[in-house]
């Protein structure tokens, strides 16, 4: 941890750095130290980084003097912001989501988190230090104007927030502090999430809920349909394309599935929603449930009709999955069904779906 004593205070207590003296004034004033209060001269050679130092040999912790003009740093900073009517922001990620097929389909997009400013000042007009809130202690508290809302401002240097404060539910600014330069931030006024020194516990943000792709969305879904035959097809396709699709089918389509693509592998996404469906006594006929099937290994899953995944141990052919259609020998296998359902395990929270054509309710539960 390298000290270099930037700080002082003069014999009004007031905060001193040592970039604001030159030769001319240098000697007149007396000057203190921060964290053992001994007195300082300035040092402002032409070699070494301007700094004070004690006028005499002491014991002084650098450790407790980071502390104290943290603590004095913040609260200057931001009582001059009160004062001044200037903004002291702070930056948090912020979750989006865009509803523009919400009423339509029933889902909505997660997108990518964006940084959003925020002013503390406008929410928080009251500050003190060292400052009790139940069986805390803050470094700096801010409280908001009807003395509801607050945040604890920590200045950690040797110790981070304890486990119980950090679980408090108190908003928590915890900045870590291991030089003076640490403490650009605070002079800026400008407290970022991006800042790996910097951590906010217990801050909500809310989401930006609303139509940010205006129809054309761009985010790749898997697509999953059972029609009136039996038929079970499985597509990546975007939003846009999907409510077209149901538009134009919806006199074939019985139920659809829309899952985000998560990365997970197709051929399990497809087997899982057929035996759902068939679990559900939907008219599913697919070779994957059929008790007269074997897996031909070696197929790879890319669209609907693409690859033989199947191959029939009764006619001794390889096939598509939905043959079972056309298929005289199809005999449905409740414990294949079973078995698909049991083994693949996929986030069915972020599902949606619902029926076309037969009925006309929507099943919200998929």
């Amino acid at each position: 941890m390298m000290i270099k004593y930037q700080y002082a205070k003069d014999e009004n207590e007031k905060l001193i750095n040592i970039d604001s003296l030159n030769g001319l004034n240098r000697n007149k004033f007396k000057f203190f130290c921060i964290s053992c209060g001994n007195e300082l001269i300035a040092r402002l050679g032409k070699i070494k980084i301007h700094h004070f130092a004690h006028k005499k040999v002491v014991t002084c912790s650098g450790e407790t003097y980071l502390h104290l003009l943290g603590k004095q740093l913040f609260f200057d900073n931001y009582t001059d912001c009160l004062q001044n009517r200037k903004p002291f922001i702070i930056e948090l990620n912020q979750k989006r989501t865009c509803n523009h097929y919400e009423k339509e389909l029933g889902l909505k997009c997660k997108l990518s988190k964006i940084t959003t400013q925020f002013d503390l000042t406008k929410y928080f007009d009251k500050i003190s230090v060292e400052t009790r809130e139940d069986s805390f202690i803050a470094d700096i508290l801010l409280t908001s104007k009807n003395g509801k809302d607050k945040v604890f401002i920590e200045i950690a240097v040797t110790h981070l927030s304890t486990e119980q404060k950090l679980k408090s539910n108190y908003r928590i600014i915890e900045i870590e502090i291991e030089s003076e330069e640490d403490f650009m931030p605070i002079k800026r006024k400008y407290l970022s999430i991006k800042d790996s020194k910097i951590k906010f516990e217990n801050f909500k943000t809310g989401q930006v809920i609303t139509s940010l792709c205006n129809g054309n969305c761009q985010n790749g879904h898997n697509f999953f349909t059972l029609d009136v035959e039996g038929r079970c097809l499985l597509k990546q396709r975007n939003l846009k394309q999907i409510k077209n699709q149901l538009s134009a089918d919806k006199e074939k389509i019985v139920k659809y599935e829309i899952t985000k693509d998560n990365g997970y592998n197709y051929s399990d996404i497809f087997k899982k929603s057929v035996a759902t469906y068939a679990q559900q006594n939907l008219k599913v006929k697919n070779c994957f449930i059929c008790r007269y099937h074997a897996e031909n290994n070696s197929w790879q899953y890319f669209e609907d009709t693409s690859g033989i995944p199947i191959f029939c141990k009764f006619l001794k052919i390889k096939c598509n999955s939905n043959q079972a259609i056309t298929c005289e020998y199809y005999k449905l296998e409740n414990n294949f069904v079973n078995e698909l359902l049991s083994t693949i395990k996929l986030n069915e929270a972020e599902t949606e779906g619902g029926y076309l054509g037969i009925e006309e309710e929507s099943d919200d539960d998929n």
